[in-house]
């Protein structure tokens, strides 16, 4: 292994183990966040609160159009060549659109919040909701940005503090802290808008702190308008209408149907799309530093690095993609309660979406280091449109099930039409042999956890727990035994050994 390409595999893996971490910490307190709101406020009430914050997140989309995406790849191709003025030129241009857009659009949903909720969803109290969440607008905007400027500058650390634990553990904790004294809904809205202002705030402190040389005075910063403007035009749709692909079937089904149907769906939305936490922790340092080695024009690289990180989404999503697609509603009782039963059906169909984006959603990344955002802007615009098509005309057909499977189908076309496009460029392959591997660990395992919960003859959430943790072991011990892991695996330990301090002796010999 030569030393760019033992770099390259191993910042992924520092900075994608920092990335999971966070992530999940982020994913759990927010997690439970939605369980204690869906619970506290019954299905009716949530629907609003999840209308609110899908209005609120659409809306910030519209504000980064697409910048955010482009940040990774400009700031270290200019770091690589140690253009320092022009880095501090997208800082500072990359500020000042997004801050006007989302401006302007903050102030758009508060003057209309009602024409929105009495015209176009006709649910009574929306438009309370929306005018509180639209405060928070410009406020989710720049958090995001900050997010991107923190990856690019490989300080996911940041991303930890700000993110994990000033936004989504602070939201939880004021949920708990307001639910305590039987706050209202209203109040609940407002606790989301805060912990959004405390990230920005703590977010902005950290960057400052990195990147003080950058904002010197004496450096003068070299604005390049036309080529960000350029390379992420495209990403306006790929962005805003890649994640509008999540959020679409609630805005229609609040539209169709009524909020009790969204906050039921909603419940199937947050399991289903919590997989994508493997595809998000590693894909976000996976694409500065595949944009790092385009530029130095490493595309073997480039192929090894996708094929090594696509292999550990798998084997970590998939063996949950399974317990979730077999059990569930006793997943959907035990978390969030008898009401949401009707979300069972709905989840089932969309873990299939949500697993397949996850495990192939790295080409995404590809094609953008590529310079592909034309080919993404149009296929995204494509699966968008066919998917608004779907969910009008099966949602009044069936509900909340058509929902799904718009979203599944559309999930599925937009995941194999990328994939398909940058395996024609980079020619990349995947083991069949290991992957088999992984799927037949994780059967056998399966088996052993249904036999595990009917052995017991009881069910509730301790043993749903100890069974899954064992579910597990079991599959990580079926890998070990099938020599499931490479060279490039234990050189990834031996990464995140060095990050974390500790050995893990034993475990690399097993793994030989």
């Amino acid at each position: 292994m030569n030393e760019l390409e033992d770099y390259a595999i191993k910042k992924v893996a520092k900075g994608g183990f920092i990335i999971f971490i966070g992530i999940i910490f982020s994913s759990i307190a927010f997690l439970f966040y939605k369980i204690l709101a869906a619970r506290y406020l019954g299905p009716a009430d949530y629907g609003l609160l999840t209308l609110g914050i899908t209005i609120l997140n659409v809306a910030s989309l519209f504000g980064l159009v697409g910048i955010h995406q482009s940040i990774g790849k400009f700031i270290n191709h200019y770091l690589a060549k140690k253009q320092y003025e022009k880095v501090k030129g997208l800082l500072i241009s990359s500020f000042i659109i997004t801050i006007s857009l989302s401006i302007v659009i903050l102030l758009f949903l508060y003057y209309s919040s009602n024409i929105i909720a009495e015209k176009i969803f006709n649910i009574q109290g929306l438009n309370t909701i929306i005018a509180i969440f639209s405060l928070g607008v410009p406020f989710s905007v720049l958090t995001q940005l900050l997010k991107y400027y923190f990856f690019a500058f490989k300080k996911p650390e940041f991303v930890i503090i700000s993110e994990s634990v000033f936004e989504k553990i602070l939201n939880l904790v004021l949920l708990i802290a307001v639910i305590s004294v039987s706050a209202s809904l209203y109040a609940i809205s407002w606790v989301y808008v805060v912990s959004l202002i405390v990230s920005f705030m703590i977010g902005t402190l950290l960057l400052t702190s990195k990147v003080k040389d950058i904002l010197k005075k004496s450096l003068k910063p070299k604005f390049d308008f036309k080529q960000l403007i350029s390379f992420s035009s495209p990403l306006i749709l790929v962005g805003i209408l890649g994640t509008a692909l999540a959020w679409t079937d609630t805005i229609f089904i609040g539209i169709f149907k009524s909020s009790t149907d969204v906050g039921i769906y909603n419940v199937a939305y947050i399991i289903a799309s919590a997989l994508m936490i493997f595809w998000m922790s590693f894909g976000d340092i996976f694409y500065p530093i595949i944009s790092e080695l385009y530029a130095k024009k490493a595309k073997n690289l480039i192929r090894k690095n996708f094929e090594i990180v696509s292999r550990w989404i798998f084997i970590i999503a998939f063996p949950l993609f399974i317990i979730v697609l077999v059990f569930p509603s006793p997943i959907i009782s035990l978390v969030f309660g008898e009401d949401y039963q009707g979300a069972a059906l709905p989840l089932s169909i969309l873990i299939i979406g949500y697993f397949i984006i996850t495990a192939f959603g790295l080409a995404e990344q590809g094609l953008r280091t590529f310079k592909k955002t034309k080919f993404l802007g149009v296929l995204t615009l494509f699966v968008f449109l066919m998917n608004v098509i779907l969910n009008i005309i099966l949602i009044p057909l069936i509900g909340i099930v058509g929902a799904a499977i718009a979203t599944t189908f559309s999930l599925l076309i937009l995941s194999l039409v990328r994939l398909t496009y940058f395996r024609r460029m980079l020619k990349f392959g995947y083991n069949k042999i290991l992957y088999s591997k992984f799927i037949f660990s994780s059967m056998i395992a399966l088996v052993t956890f249904f036999y595990g919960i009917r052995l017991v003859n009881a069910y509730n959430i301790y043993i749903f727990i100890s069974a899954l943790a064992a579910y597990m072991l079991i599959y990580f011990i079926l890998l070990i035994i099938f020599k499931s892991f490479s060279e490039d695996d234990i050189a990834i330990l031996e990464a995140v050994e060095r990050k974390i301090g500790i050995e893990f002796t034993v475990l690399k010999k097993l793994l030989r």
